[in-house]
């Protein structure tokens, strides 16, 4: 489960010479090429770590473009709670009809995953935070 620091500087590296470099975090789960070229994640990654008390985890990093739900599916089937990322720009957009959030969130839910984080990322690109609480995505969670 650990990422060495010189793993890390060589997806930094690696990263900043294909014009991804803010997509060296990324990498750690995207390990294709060509989902390294696109920007997106396209397969299921697995990753394990064992907590200090000796808890095994693991992780399921799975794709959220529309293209490839089926792959999303996969990975969701082996999971017991989901943490669904969403991009601060389209935040809001996730939610409304046909949306990704908000199909991504029902599919789990379909599968019998209950427990369901939803965080929001791309903060830093924006200048005040979105208002989560609005009525359509209240209800959504509540039901």
């Amino acid at each position: 489960g650990h990422v060495s620091s010189r793993e890390m500087h060589r997806f930094a590296r690696d990263a900043a010479a294909c014009g991804k470099q803010s997509f060296e975090y990324a990498w750690v789960l995207d390990e294709g090429s060509d989902e390294r070229e696109r920007g997106v994640t396209i397969d299921v990654c697995v990753k394990h770590f064992t907590t200090p008390k000796g808890t095994r985890v693991t992780l399921l990093d799975a794709p959220g473009h529309k293209d490839f739900v089926p792959n999303m599916l996969l990975g969701a089937v082996q999971a017991d709670f989901a943490i669904v990322l969403a991009d601060v720009k389209d935040f809001d957009k996730g939610f409304t009809r046909g949306g990704q959030t908000k199909e991504h969130i029902r599919l789990l839910r379909a599968l019998g995953i209950t427990k369901i984080i939803v965080a929001i990322n791309k903060m830093d690109l924006v200048a005040e935070a979105p208002d989560c609480s609005t009525t359509p995505k209240e209800s959504f969670f509540r039901a």
